[in-house]
């Protein structure tokens, strides 16, 4: 699964019409669901504002609103980019001016789609990785070891406090904690343990 480097904004004219795409990070339907009212608060001289999130580690909370456009002409091609993109954890909503000029169904599903895509690649997707959050201590001579396993497990080091020995606070992907716990207890003849702080989605 993919989430959003960053939220964008990108502006599409199609025969007059100005849709405005726009992304948010959002991770639970209220957040989500504020987001667009906020967008309609901001933006109240526009004819529509469509929208379509995803929600979860793999998306399984997923909602779209034509918002008085045809049925199925707006929604559903949103969320289907986000869908296509494999993106979670995220809100595109479409804003439309009407320029006097009607597309059908089939030019609106085309402009909605096609607005959902480009703000989507603008807000860059990356991996969601799911990461377990670790203490250990280890000597001031085996700092560099361990670093250098973190950094070849794609982990990262959060935190480093130096006392007469360092006490690492650092994320390693869930997948290889154990192997982590086995290097770490190696690394320190068994004499300091591998405290698990909490597992997040990044």
């Amino acid at each position: 699964m993919n989430g959003l480097s960053r939220e964008a904004e990108i502006t599409l004219e199609i025969k007059r019409s100005k849709f405005i795409g726009r992304s948010f990070k959002r991770a639970a339907q209220a957040a989500a669901l504020e987001a667009v009212q906020n967008v309609r608060q901001a933006h109240r001289d526009a004819d529509h504002h469509c929208w379509a999130y995803r929600i979860g580690v793999q998306g399984e909370q997923a909602r779209y609103n034509d918002d008085g456009e045809p049925q199925g002409t707006a929604g559903p091609p949103i969320l289907q980019v986000l869908e296509r993109k494999d993106v979670t954890n995220a809100l595109i909503v479409v804003t439309r001016y009407f320029g006097g000029i009607k597309l059908g169904t089939g030019g609106l599903a085309h402009a909605y789609g096609e607005a959902a895509k480009l703000v989507v690649e603008e807000s860059r997707p990356r991996e969601i990785r799911r990461l377990t959050e670790v203490r250990v201590i280890v000597p001031h001579g085996l700092l560099v070891p361990l670093e250098k396993y973190v950094e070849k497990s794609r982990g990262e080091i959060l935190d480093r406090e130096f006392r007469e020995h360092i006490v690492i606070r650092l994320r390693i992907p869930s997948g290889l904690l154990e192997e982590f716990r086995s290097f770490h207890a190696n690394l320190v003849n068994g004499q300091s343990e591998c405290v698990i702080l909490g597992e997040d989605y990044i």
